[in-house]
């Protein structure tokens, strides 16, 4: 078949005219159908497969039905400027749905990105820091490309930009983009009633969302600490209005102003004002973190960080929480290497790059056993690597790491199961547990444990996970009979 031929051909197809106003179903059926068949016969004529590569009519149909209704979400000034929702819509029609969910979930990046930006940037980073030892030293808008999008969604809850189930719904979009859209290469379909969900998701609860008004008021007090002189009578009112706050914002609150403290650019008032706050909000902050802040104290000495290691001395002196001071280094590093080793579970490929990170754990564990500082967030990512996320042919797995999370498992006590059990309210750790082969090895897990203690409560407490539905172990913790049986274990 000579070029000419085709391209008279393709002079012969109906013009094609998409949606255009007053158009009728059967001109838009016409004219998506119309637009294929060129598609197609260009890919057969330059030598290039057809199979699986757009997405079948009737799928495409489906979005372009409903896309006007959906897209209300979006205030109408918005529109004109929305250019990645025309990508998408040409990759829809096209029947390229992969692509068009690049497209879509690039804009909602950028947006979360924004709402960050509005929020409080060193909050923010200091989060990050303590995530992943790859995110410290990083402070401004251009070092967000440093961020993976896991991680990023994850600050965002923490911080409370994005509630637990709007977190969950945006990491569902996050998991088809990396594993059914163009960014990687796959096999995986989405229908047409899953692009609009996952279209909709994305406008309401990233490009269209605002902050609530708690997330705010966190805000305003890190402005006021770092520019306005606070009274001292007003510490305590502050410290209650605080309390209010869920834990996890707590603790970050208290390790963000610990940073701050411990930054040598900030002023004497920054610190002033943080000597006045600190002592009040500690009491409200959990064991974790205060052996958290307690254990920078080794790692800046080992580092040769005299300023910060004399700042945290300080700063521990204010709190009253010099027992929560480590002087080895040692707790300081398992903690990096547990947080980097959690990063890249996170990331693209994570069944072929946990084991050496494993490995360099299992050198720095004492022989006394897990440390006190670093149990919750030793618990929490072991279990998570171990169990896995069921993707890949690898179940999500690194197989060479595998020896070393039994062998880690196998060090567990009593008091690491209990942070197990404990763990269920942390929506990371519980993220992939919906899933049928972490659902599977999870089971498993509780029931290994329950051959490691004799604990009336503990025993109880795992029976009743593993009795729980099938790939449901993502809400017990919510469920009231366990929160009952929770109460009986210290």
């Amino acid at each position: 078949m000579s070029r000419d031929l085709v391209e008279v051909e393709y002079n012969n197809y109906p013009k094609i005219d998409i949606i255009k106003e007053g158009a009728s179903v059967q001109s838009i059926d016409t004219s998506v159908a119309a637009l294929n068949q060129p598609l197609a016969d260009m890919l057969n004529y330059i030598g290039l497969p057809t199979e699986n590569v757009l997405v079948p009519i009737e799928e495409r149909r489906k979005v372009i039905y409903s896309l006007q209704s959906t897209l209300e979400i979006l205030p109408i000034d918005n529109r004109d400027k929305a250019f990645y929702l025309s990508k998408f819509t040409v990759a829809v029609t096209v029947g390229l749905f992969d692509g068009a969910l690049n497209f879509l979930w690039n804009e909602t990046v950028k947006a979360i990105r924004e709402m960050v930006s509005k929020f409080d940037l060193q909050h923010f980073f200091m989060i990050a820091g303590t995530i992943s030892n790859k995110y410290k030293g990083l402070h401004s808008q251009e070092d967000f490309e440093a961020v993976s999008e896991h991680d990023l969604l994850e600050i965002c809850r923490r911080i409370g930009l994005l509630n637990d189930i709007n977190f969950k719904r945006l990491e569902h979009v996050n998991y088809l983009r990396n594993h059914a859209s163009s960014a990687h290469p796959n096999q995986n379909e989405i229908t047409g009633i899953e692009m609009l969900g996952l279209l909709e998701t994305c406008l309401k609860h990233a490009i269209t969302a605002e902050p609530d008004h708690s997330v705010i008021q966190i805000k305003v007090l890190l402005d006021n600490i770092r520019k306005n002189v606070i009274p001292t009578e007003d510490f305590v009112i502050i410290a209650s209005d605080m309390q209010k706050q869920p834990q996890e914002r707590i603790d970050d609150f208290v390790l963000s102003i610990h940073g701050l403290f411990c930054d040598e650019r900030q002023s004497q008032l920054v610190r002033d004002n943080i000597e006045g706050l600190a002592p009040i909000i500690w009491d409200f902050s959990t064991e974790d973190t205060k052996y958290q802040i307690g254990a920078k104290f080794g790692l800046y000495r080992k580092n040769a960080e005299t300023v910060k290691k004399e700042l945290t001395q300080s700063f521990l002196e204010t709190v009253k929480g010099m027992k929560y001071k480590d002087e080895d280094s040692l707790v300081a590093e398992l903690i990096e290497k547990l947080q980097t080793l959690r990063s890249v579970h996170y990331d693209w490929n994570n069944f072929y790059n946990e084991s050496i990170h494993a490995k360099s754990i299992s050198e720095s564990l004492p022989l006394s056993g897990i440390p006190i500082a670093t149990r919750k967030l030793f618990v929490k990512t072991i279990v998570v690597c171990l169990v896995g996320n069921g993707q890949g042919y690898r179940k999500g797995v690194d197989e060479r790491a595998l020896p070393y999370y039994l062998k880690f498992v196998e060090m567990f006590s009593v008091k690491e199961i209990v942070e197990f059990l404990k763990a269920f309210d942390d929506k990371e750790f519980v993220s992939d547990f919906d899933k049928e082969t972490p659902d599977k090895r999870l089971r498993e897990l509780i029931k290994h444990f329950k051959t490691k203690t004799t604990e009336t409560h503990i025993n109880s407490a795992l029976d009743f996970m593993y009795d729980f539905p099938a790939r449901r172990l993502d809400k017990v913790s919510s469920d009231s009979s366990y929160k009952e049986i929770l109460k009986h274990i210290k």
